[in-house]
């Protein structure tokens, strides 16, 4: 009787790790996001890609397809977003029928603030855990994930 590679034991262990990694991550990043910024991390995820884009400025199609959103939650996370004068949104100058959202003065301050703390609390004390070679696999893995998801569109 053959193996199927879904029946490998030790593949299955190493998936129940990476799922529950992920998953411990979103949680301490959701409990740092609310404690340093009073924000949701899924709504802090939309402020720091406003924060790397040019002008910090992107089309709600582009910010939608980044976050996998669909249109309707972009546009609820931006109302929430504007009522906290962290963003701005408006029509693209070129005169299409297209809005972007654009990083408040208070927003990048936000952004600064929050990242700053997860800097310090998650990002060096994992890294801290690792080596300089289990470093670099992690970063080349998290590319591969990141790629294969994208090209599967899941």
């Amino acid at each position: 009787m053959t193996t199927r590679r879904d029946d490998d034991l030790d593949r299955a262990a190493i998936w129940q790790d990476f799922v529950l990694a992920a998953h411990l991550l979103e949680v301490a990043l959701e409990r740092q996001s609310q404690r340093d910024g009073n924000i949701s991390h899924g709504h802090f995820k939309l402020l720091v890609l406003l924060s790397a884009a040019e002008n910090q400025t992107l089309g709600l199609k582009a910010l939608a397809g980044m976050l996998r959103f669909s249109p309707s939650r972009v546009s609820h996370t931006l109302n929430v977003l504007e009522r906290q004068d962290l963003v701005t949104r408006g029509r693209v100058p070129t005169g299409r029928r297209a809005y972007e959202a654009t990083l408040t003065s208070q927003g990048r301050l936000l952004v600064a603030r929050v990242l700053r703390a997860q800097r310090a609390e998650i990002r060096d004390v994992l890294f801290g855990s690792l080596g300089a070679a289990d470093a670099a696999a992690l970063g080349r893995i998290s590319a591969r994930v990141v790629r294969v998801l994208d090209e599967a569109e899941v």
